[in-house]
């Protein structure tokens, strides 16, 4: 099932790749590099701003914890960097896995309560990046029809995530009673109870939604989050003399990102981001040689820093590559990570 995985995985890659450069002009995308061009501040503005929103995550994710839990942002910020840099090397987004397991040997909460909240703090982020794609695209004119028709599907899915939101917040045993019969009948019999239990931490970390305080930051530093990286787009186009772009193309190419990195790919997103990056800006008008090169230095900016302080997090932290790897595979079995639980 892996190897099928990773196949899926470097099959769209590859597609993504031939989208994005298939007929490149390399001489003309190289003068995304002209000196003329490049301005350092706003370079500079965009790295700085890749790295803070790890802080600003870890201060909305402390939020997701109880005080007995005794969650701190700079332990987060770790759980984080060191996630993101899995996730940039590694295969098949270990660094999901690998984020949760950083943040249960940084606090005293349990796996699966982890493990719930990242899926409330991912389908939040995921409600952000489809708004940002609708703001692009509703503003936005001359775009191709495909481009009109993914706004259409995104926004229906923008809808059926609040609306799942809403269901979650209201009734939280509402997983329980939908998944509970079915790991009856798929799980052995000697997992159910484990199963059962795992599910009670899980509705456990849901049960954040019912805090309206607690949600109302995160909500606030939610929105603070995806603005700054938004405007991290803006000093990216600036950096390099991309444009003249109107104020939606930021919001756009965030939601086509954000878009890309949600498909299978090979570690970093390779190939996704540069089509996105690609498509976003060819449909506003950029040429597309210097679109081609462009995306080529933003995927590299975006995410090598972050790659790099990751590694400096986890020698700091005492582990390896190799360490991290073998335990989220293993962790990513349900019964042993149900087997880990204190």
């Amino acid at each position: 099932m892996k190897y099928a995985k990773h196949a899926v995985a470097l099959l769209i890659t590859a597609a993504c790749l031939y989208l994005a450069f298939h007929d490149i002009d390399l001489h003309e995308a190289l003068r995304v590099f002209d000196p003329g061009r490049i301005h350092w501040l706003p370079m500079i503005g965009f790295m700085s701003i890749c790295l803070a929103v790890m802080w600003i995550r870890a201060w909305r994710w402390k939020y997701f914890y109880l005080k007995e839990h005794r969650a701190t942002i700079w332990g987060l910020t770790v759980a984080n960097l060191i996630g993101f840099m899995v996730n940039n090397i590694l295969p098949l987004r270990l660094g999901e896995l690998v984020r949760a397991l950083i943040a249960v040997r940084k606090t005293a909460s349990p796996l699966s309560y982890t493990i719930g909240v990242l899926f409330i703090e991912r389908l939040l982020d995921t409600l952000c990046l489809i708004f940002c794609l609708i703001l692009g695209l509703s503003f936005s004119s001359g775009m191709p029809e495909a481009a009109y028709l993914a706004g259409q599907l995104t926004t229906a899915a923008f809808f059926g995530a609040v609306f799942i939101l809403y269901l979650l917040r209201g009734k939280p045993q509402l997983l329980m009673k939908v998944v509970l019969p079915f790991s009856r009948k798929l799980l052995p019999e000697r997992l159910v109870p484990r199963a059962e239990r795992f599910l009670h931490l899980f509705t456990d970390g849901l049960r954040i939604l019912q805090d309206g305080k607690a949600m109302l930051k995160i909500l606030a530093l939610s929105l603070f989050h995806w603005w700054l990286i938004v405007y991290s787009y803006h000093l990216a186009f600036d950096a390099f003399s991309i444009g003249p772009l109107p104020w939606t193309a930021p919001y756009l190419t965030l939601g086509m990102v954000g878009l890309g990195v949600a498909v299978p790919s090979s570690p970093a997103y390779v190939g996704p981001v540069h089509a996105a990056i690609v498509f976003s800006l060819v449909a506003y008008g950029i040429d597309q040689p210097l679109a081609q090169g462009f995306a080529v230095i933003m995927h590299l900016l975006m995410f090598g820093p972050i790659t790099l302080v990751g590694l400096a997090m986890m020698w700091r932290e005492g582990l390896s590559l190799s360490t991290i790897r073998q335990r989220a595979e293993k962790t990513g079995a349900e019964k042993t990570a149900l087997a880990t639980e204190p």
